[in-house]
């Protein structure tokens, strides 16, 4: 089983970052593994609705010159995907969001790149846990249209970078682990 993690977060040794490394820390110490892609790092731009992925033959082509490709790549070579990103005003980052808006061209008519992989989250918020309820039902709804898999995750509220090295969702991502695996 092959694991994707794409991080939104803009601060690298932020709270998400954190959150990213135990997850990954927990998943190794299983005997598992996942490739960590950093979505602000790229140059990755939203959807403009051109319609070309929808007429290409070629799947997870996008007219879009950008840093996308590499993501579409590790994209389809996973069976689970990990959506990391704090939470901004009831939302994912702007790249989380234009990341998973670019995946559209990966379901094209009978042809779906996406269906049957399984989706999970890590989010980290500076608010009260229902403050994710938004994002989460998107993830939802997002993996009901796309076929995939939703399998949960882990939503971190008020907690600093130290509280989450420290532990204090360790339960919470072995219970998401199991979920994966």
């Amino acid at each position: 089983m092959t694991i994707a993690v794409f991080n939104g977060s803009p601060r690298k040794n932020g709270n998400t970052s954190q959150l990213v490394d135990e997850f990954v820390r927990a998943l190794s110490s299983e005997g598992g593994g996942a490739e960590v892609m950093t979505l602000f790092d790229k140059d990755i731009k939203g959807c403009m609705n051109c319609g070309v992925c929808q007429k290409k033959a070629v799947p997870g082509h996008c007219t879009i010159k950008d840093d996308m490709s590499a993501a579409f790549d590790l994209f389809l070579s996973s069976d689970t995907i990990v959506l990391a990103s704090p939470i901004y005003m009831w939302q994912f980052t702007p790249c989380t969001l234009a990341f998973m808006n670019r995946l559209h061209c990966l379901v094209r008519g009978d042809s779906n790149e996406m269906a049957g992989k399984k989706l999970a989250f890590l989010i980290t918020m500076g608010d009260e846990l229902e403050v994710s309820e938004y994002s989460v039902g998107g993830l939802k709804d997002f993996c009901e249209y796309f076929g995939m898999e939703y399998v949960g995750g882990v939503a971190v509220p008020y907690a600093t970078k130290e509280e989450i090295a420290s532990g204090i969702c360790a339960e919470d991502i072995s219970d998401l682990i199991e979920q994966i695996v």
